[in-house]
């Protein structure tokens, strides 16, 4: 699998900006100094046009043309001219590679290449006025047009020569600057490290965790430090729950079957008559079907907790709690509990239909058994919960209710607040487990309020499933 450094990416990202700041200097330096060299050459062109003017000389016959005299201007090396009078006749031009530089369309400055050479090239329009003696001192006025033309190509090396500083620079910053971010890098980053080594050492058998104080001391790893710390924790307590909830359960077991060997071994040690069997296989049974009873009520508990979050469907609320309780309506009889049912119609949650009736079983069941007789047991489904976008299924009995010591530890596996564990109040302390694990595995809550005496209410808020 290929690996990503952060360190490589950040320094990366970092030297392509100062990559692309610096060649963006360099050629803002590059165009400033091309600028600076072009108008000076600029200057100093229409300087020699202005020379070349003043040369331009009348011909010694009053119906001549003007004419250049070498006498008064001479071009530099590597300049070019020439001279056209007003009918665009050629009257003068230096020698060399341009021979006779053309006009072009319009009076201005322009770039031409010849023979692989570059030309600054000045055009414009010019009056020469010529003094003569048989005109009676009377200048004639000679327009002429001046073409002239100087190599630029020594330019573009100066240019490169007055911004190699800044090239060369620009190179050294991001060198250092790669350099720098390195080192730089894994110094930041050693707090990280540090957790991360104290992170690898966290074990099964040792669920500890102390975040290095480099972590805390640094603002963006101290909420990651706390986040380890805080989960190490409540994996610590999964685990002590576990094996809270394996021993709990192999003591329930033991005993199960410690009760049934014990009535066995009671059946063999003398000859009884045939009712004294059946009624130790009777026992026998009703022992048997207690241990049944454990084992699916720990399976059911089970299958809840490693269901994940939100792989239910929907269903309605009203409806599955209805069939609940009708189930329980003969045993309610039988107890002599009135057992009275209201509900709002159309509530939909994000839970199974097993999963209600499985919910509003185990309530009703522990206010059944936990209720005088004569008394009532309330079951209610409410669309407007303690919140909004929350249904409320409330079990209320008007029984014995819980010890305030006791009430928070009803919802622990395998907690009885009755230590007889007798068959009339009789299950093995997982029915309060389970509604916990199905109200939570749903995303909603559940609580208990109770009284000694007077009786108990259990809520459990379910988010309504979205239309």
């Amino acid at each position: 699998m290929k690996s990503n450094s952060l360190i490589r990416r950040a320094t990366v990202s970092v030297l392509a900006i100062e990559m692309l700041c610096a060649l963006g200097m360099a050629s803002i330096a590059l165009w400033h100094e091309q600028a600076t060299r072009m108008h000076a050459l600029d200057e100093s062109l229409r300087g020699r046009s202005d020379s070349l003017i003043g040369a331009v000389q009348d011909a010694e016959d009053p119906g001549d043309n003007v004419k250049v005299d070498p006498e008064e201007f001479s071009p530099g090396k590597g300049e070019q001219f020439a001279v056209y009078n007003a009918d665009g006749w050629l009257v003068g031009a230096s020698q060399g590679n341009l021979s006779a530089v053309p006009l072009g369309p319009n009076d201005a400055f322009r770039d031409v290449t010849v023979r692989g050479h570059r030309y600054r090239v000045l055009q414009r329009k010019a009056l020469r006025i010529i003094d003569r003696e048989e005109t009676g001192g009377q200048g004639l006025r000679r327009p002429v047009t001046v073409v002239y033309a100087v190599r630029s190509d020594h330019v573009w090396h100066q240019v490169l020569e007055g911004t190699r500083f800044y090239l060369l620079l620009s190179l050294a910053s991001v060198c250092l600057t790669a350099l720098l971010l390195v080192l730089l890098a894994r110094r930041l980053l050693r707090p990280l490290n540090e957790l991360a080594s104290a992170a690898s050492s966290i074990k099964p058998s040792a669920l500890e965790f102390s975040p290095p104080a480099s972590a805390l001391e640094t603002a963006e790893l101290r909420l990651l430090a706390e986040a380890l710390t805080q989960m190490v924790t409540r994996l610590r307590r999964a685990f002590e729950a576990e094996r809270r909830f394996v021993s709990d359960a192999a003591h329930e077991l033991k005993t199960a079957v410690a009760v049934v060997r014990s009535t066995i071994q009671v059946l063999g040690m003398r000859t009884r008559a045939a009712h004294d069997y059946r009624t130790g296989i009777d026992r026998i049974l009703e022992d048997n079907q207690r241990v049944e009873e454990l084992v699916s009520r720990m399976l059911t508990l089970a299958r809840f907790e490693e269901r994940a979050r939100g792989e239910s469907d929907e269903a309605e609320l009203g409806t599955e709690a209805a069939i609940a309780v009708n189930n329980l309506a003969s045993y309610a009889e039988w107890r002599g509990v009135a057992l009275n049912f209201a509900v709002d119609a159309g509530v939909k949650v994000q839970m199974d239909p097993e999963a209600i009736q499985t919910l509003v079983s185990n309530l009703v069941m522990n206010a059944l058994q936990h209720s005088n007789r004569d008394s009532e047991v309330r079951v209610s489904v409410r669309s407007n919960g303690h919140g909004p976008g929350k249904a409320a299924l409330e079990v209320q009995d008007f029984g014995t209710g819980i010890s305030a010591e006791s009430l928070s530890h009803v919802f622990e596996r395998f907690f009885r607040e009755d230590p007889s564990r007798s068959r009339e109040t009789g299950g093995a302390g997982l029915g309060l487990s389970i509604c916990k694990s199905i109200v939570e595995n749903a995303g909603g809550s559940i609580e208990i309020r109770s009284e000694q005496g007077k009786g108990t209410t259990v809520t459990a808020l379910l988010a309504i499933a979205d239309e």
